[in-house]
């Protein structure tokens, strides 16, 4: 699996993170003819600046009209008339809509009543598009963000004098890790505060191989650090982790119970489900429930076997599972897009499997075996 991990050691704006992705490798052609697709009066340039001794990329926006407010509906307008692939129109959507809920909030307005201000401006369109763009470019499928810097000081704001973090922004990084950097001025911006809350994963990434690393600087060029976030892409590994194994044997489930008990686990969590029969004390046939679980998991498992099963006791082991990389792509087969799942070694393609249930609504849908869809979905799969 492709993924990323942004670095915000001085903080984090939406130019910045355009800079560090095409830094890292995202063809600046695509995401300049993406943000020429909107038809506005802008032009965009991604040159390489100085920033504390470092070299970075810096991503700037030359537009020709006075500042405009913008509602969401609007802007998803621009986005939508654009011509974006769909996973990056999608990010861009997201983006903007979380900054929306979190400037009805600070303002206590209904979402649709907002205009934005300063991120409603061609630039703030612009620098959510790129980086959606060089996203989508790079093929990342996940990303990771550490803890983001929180500075002191003020900012103007067609509001006036508001503290930073701006309130939208402070919103926008509820449920983040974050910093005192004892630094003034304005490090995270709203439009880089909506990126990561929109795209980012919580907690730290998984143990990855980096192929590539970008910086994307700021406008400032303070003394004393280098004003960049920077971005390091790779392709994670096989890992070992530790999970937690749930079972317990039951004598007086109908087959009923124990099916719905196992579609159950499987819907509220567990990574794998299974029936075993059994014979039981006094020669009984039993069935033994195993649920493999992530530790977090563990609880929510645990009630469902005692609410939905016969148990009065649930048996608990820790052991260790080593996992593929795995991603998941689309093929288009002559009954229709499946899902198909990827797993790797080492860089090498060692598993392709369809999704079941895309296989199976297309076979009933066409009227067609089973096998014979899936066979398509394999025979479309390509490296």
């Amino acid at each position: 699996m492709r993924v990323a991990l942004l670095e915000p050691f001085a903080g984090i704006a939406g130019d910045m993170f355009v800079g560090a992705l095409v830094g890292a490798g995202a063809p600046f052609k695509r995401v300049k003819e993406g943000i020429q697709s909107f038809r506005l009066p802008c032009s965009v340039t991604c040159g390489s600046v100085e920033r504390g001794g470092l070299r970075g990329r810096k991503f700037r926006v030359k537009f020709r009209e006075s500042h405009v407010h913008r509602g969401l509906k609007e802007i998803v307008a621009i986005l939508r008339r654009g011509n974006l692939p769909p996973r990056a129109l999608d990010l861009a959507e997201r983006a903007f809509t979380r900054l929306a809920e979190a400037e009805a909030k600070v303002h206590g307005i209904p979402v649709k009543r907002v205009h934005f201000h300063e991120v409603g401006a061609l630039d703030a369109i612009c620098d959510i598009a790129g980086a959606a763009l060089a996203l989508d470019a790079l093929r990342i499928e996940k990303l990771w963000c550490r803890p983001l810097p929180l500075s002191r000081g003020f900012v103007t704001t067609a509001h006036g004098q508001l503290p930073v973090p701006a309130p939208a922004t402070l919103e926008l990084m509820k449920g983040r890790a974050v910093y005192d950097s004892d630094l003034e001025g304005e490090l995270v911006t709203p439009t880089g505060a909506a990126l990561v809350a929109a795209w980012s994963e919580p907690g730290a990434p998984p143990a990855f191989v980096p192929s590539s690393i970008g910086y994307g600087a700021g406008d400032r060029n303070p003394p004393g650090y280098p004003n960049l976030c920077r971005i390091t892409v790779g392709e994670t590994v096989a890992r070992s982790g530790e999970l937690l194994e749930l079972v317990c044997d039951l004598d007086d489930a109908t087959p009923q119970v124990l099916g719905h008990l196992l579609s159950t686990l499987l819907d509220g969590g567990a990574l794998d489900a299974t029936l075993q029969p059994l014979v039981m004390k006094k020669g009984r046939p039993g069935t033994r429930v195993t649920a493999l679980a992530r530790a977090e998991t563990v609880p929510a498992l645990e009630s469902l076997l005692f609410r939905e099963g016969t148990t009065l006791g649930v048996r608990r082991r820790r052991v260790e599972r080593t996992e593929l990389p795995r991603r998941t792509v689309t093929v288009k087969t002559p009954h229709g897009p499946v899902r198909v799942k990827v797993g790797e070694l080492a860089g090498e393609t060692v598993h392709v499997a369809p999704e079941y249930e895309d296989c199976r609504a297309l076979a009933a849908k066409a009227k067609v075996p089973l096998r014979e869809v899936i066979r398509a979905a394999v025979a479309q799969w390509r490296p």
